[in-house]
């Protein structure tokens, strides 16, 4: 009797560790030990010079951050490295020398997404950004991109307008967001059901005034089909602009078609500076749960990608259970169109 006791016994040993390593493993960040699943609803493929530690290792990051899914960019320019700079920049800071637009971001980022087996696939959700926003012929290249890669991109973004230094280091015009060449992208996102990612600084570091709001405003408003995201809540680094609470209460109240995501530096200036959630931006993501969503904001590069997700927590803790899921994941599914 004694050794089919043991058997068993080893059966039921090997069985729980089986159970462990599924438990455990890549691919159900539910399991990962978070308290939050998580969306990232912003982030870049590309650096500034167009290079990437890879799609592999971008998946590897969200399955230890125990992210589930993505919205993913290329990046719309690329930094000049000119014959005179002994050093080659990578950021868009780096040094004096512009950038430019850059239309085969969007080629690398469909072309590493083929690759990947349908189920890592489906967890991705591409954007095309490679256009000139003060070009009438940009949306010409999104239809492009949509016809070479039918089925694949749920969305345009991230459109850089207004980006503190960025702005005077781009080639050419100055791209608003109610600029009139980007009327005919806009009425295309809204025929195709494609939400916009903007990145558009809604006001400048030495006034702290919402100088550049009605530029913004103006584009919800005369699109009013047209699904727009506001990135990193018009926010940029030094810019701190005194009620931004209530321009963002008295848009979501205006503008059903309107968005945020709250990436980047807005997070730890205005939402929860040291790492406290500000009372006053809790009770506007209870008022609008529906309305804003996180993300990373990476830039081709991984290696903090589970720090820069995972701060998330401290402001999804803050929230009652349900507005924190929305925020957490649920938002980002709303409003991207089904596939």
């Amino acid at each position: 009797m004694k050794k089919p006791i043991s058997i068993i016994v080893l059966v039921l040993v090997f069985a729980s560790q089986i159970f462990a390593q599924n438990a455990l493993s890549p691919g159900q960040p539910e399991k990962a030990g978070y308290k939050y699943r998580i969306n990232d609803a912003h982030c870049h493929y590309l650096d500034f010079v167009q290079e990437t530690d890879g799609i592999d290792v971008l998946l590897e990051q969200m399955d230890n951050a125990g992210v589930d899914n993505i919205v993913l960019f290329g990046l719309s320019v690329t930094k000049l490295w000119t014959d005179f700079d002994r050093e080659r920049p990578i950021y868009y800071d780096d040094n004096d020398a512009p950038v430019y637009y850059y239309a085969f971001t969007d080629v690398i980022l469909a072309e590493a997404i083929k690759k990947l087996p349908k189920e890592q696939k489906d967890r991705i959700y591409p954007m095309i950004c490679g256009f000139n926003p003060v070009d009438k012929n940009g949306v010409d290249h999104i239809k492009r991109m949509v016809e070479m890669y039918p089925g694949l991109w749920v969305g345009i973004g991230e459109v850089f307008f207004r980006h503190d230094d960025l702005t005077r280091m781009t080639y050419g015009r100055n791209p608003t967001a109610n600029c009139a060449s980007m009327e005919p992208v806009y009425e295309y996102a809204a025929e195709k059901n494609l939400p916009v990612w903007i990145h558009s600084d809604i006001g400048d570091p030495i006034s702290n005034k919402a100088t550049f709001l009605y530029e913004m405003e103006e584009a919800v408003k005369d699109h009013p089909k047209t699904k727009m995201v506001w990135c990193h809540i018009g926010n940029t680094r030094g810019v701190n602009v005194k009620g931004l609470s209530e321009i963002t209460i008295r848009l979501l109240k205006a503008y059903p078609n309107l968005y945020y995501d709250i990436s980047w530096v807005v997070f730890e200036q205005i939402i929860a500076p040291e790492g406290k959630p500000d009372p006053e931006w809790v009770a506007i993501f209870e008022q609008f749960p529906t309305r804003f969503m996180v993300g990373t904001d990476k830039i081709g590069g991984f290696s903090d990608y589970v720090q820069t997700i995972r701060k998330y927590d401290v402001l999804l803790d803050a929230l009652t259970p349900g507005t924190a899921k929305k925020l957490a994941s649920e938002n980002m599914f709303e409003l991207l169109p089904k596939r």
